[in-house]
């Protein structure tokens, strides 16, 4: 009977010995809804990743010019890792569903989001079209309304094609500079500009970081979007 009991004897040993399998880390908790609708009634999402308790918020949109989508990549980027303890992000892919469909710069009514805020807001014409009077615009207003619920303690918005992080009056330099830094990109001051939401953001919530990064032309490769992915992190976990 013990040449029988060899085998399993030996296979028992060899699984005692074999090195634990690695558990792959789970994907971090999300946490989509609907924030408003625009125009043509799409819905506009945020998704949430991270602690919902958790009491510093990043605000990370991707298109706010459907004519400049390559921030996309970024904030669906950012949905595979979990934020820094004490972080939840919210990444808003496209505040202008409307003109991401159409390839516009403006909604489906023609109207450029950003100059469509309060903060110094003026009617303009052409491809800044204003609209009507400030916040006419449902997108516009769902921005708003998530802003001011949730407070958030950095918020960054995606353009193209300057190529540069753009250093916004009254937000936090240090965490701009280390955004640049990060990503390795330049900086620069632009001349204030009617109705923008950085604009309204830091005027209405001093103490509070709202900036530009104005990406380069065309799809960002995948060791770009690494490292803004990188920059964002950095920015969450700065306190």
């Amino acid at each position: 009977m013990r040449p029988r009991l060899a085998v399993p004897i030996v296979a028992l040993a060899l699984a005692a010995t074999a090195a634990p399998v690695q558990a792959a880390d789970p994907p971090p908790p999300l946490r989509g809804e609907v924030i408003g609708r625009s125009v043509q009634d799409r819905p506009i999402r945020v998704v949430r990743v991270g602690d919902p308790d958790a009491p510093r918020k990043v605000l990370v949109v991707g298109c706010i010019h459907g004519t400049e989508p390559a921030g996309l990549a970024i904030t669906r980027a950012l949905r595979r890792i979990a934020p820094p303890a004490g972080v939840q992000l919210l990444l808003l892919d496209r505040i202008n569903p409307d003109g991401c469909a159409a390839g516009t710069r403006g909604n489906a009514r023609g109207v450029d989001l950003n100059r469509n805020f309060p903060r110094a807001w003026r009617p303009l014409g052409g491809v800044f079209e204003s609209g009507p009077r400030a916040l006419s615009e449902p997108e516009s207003r769902a921005a708003r309304a998530l802003i001011r619920r949730e407070r958030p303690s950095v918020s960054i918005w995606y353009h193209q094609a300057l190529n540069w992080v753009d250093l916004q009056p009254g937000s936090n330099l240090r965490l701009m500079r280390m955004y640049a830094r990060v990503s390795g990109m330049r900086t620069a001051v632009t001349p204030p500009l009617p109705g923008t939401v950085v604009r309204w953001t830091a005027h209405t919530y001093p103490g509070r970081t709202a900036f530009v990064v104005e990406l380069p032309a065309g799809r960002l490769s995948a060791a770009a979007v690494f490292r803004h992915r990188r920059a964002v992190l950095a920015l969450a976990g700065a306190g």
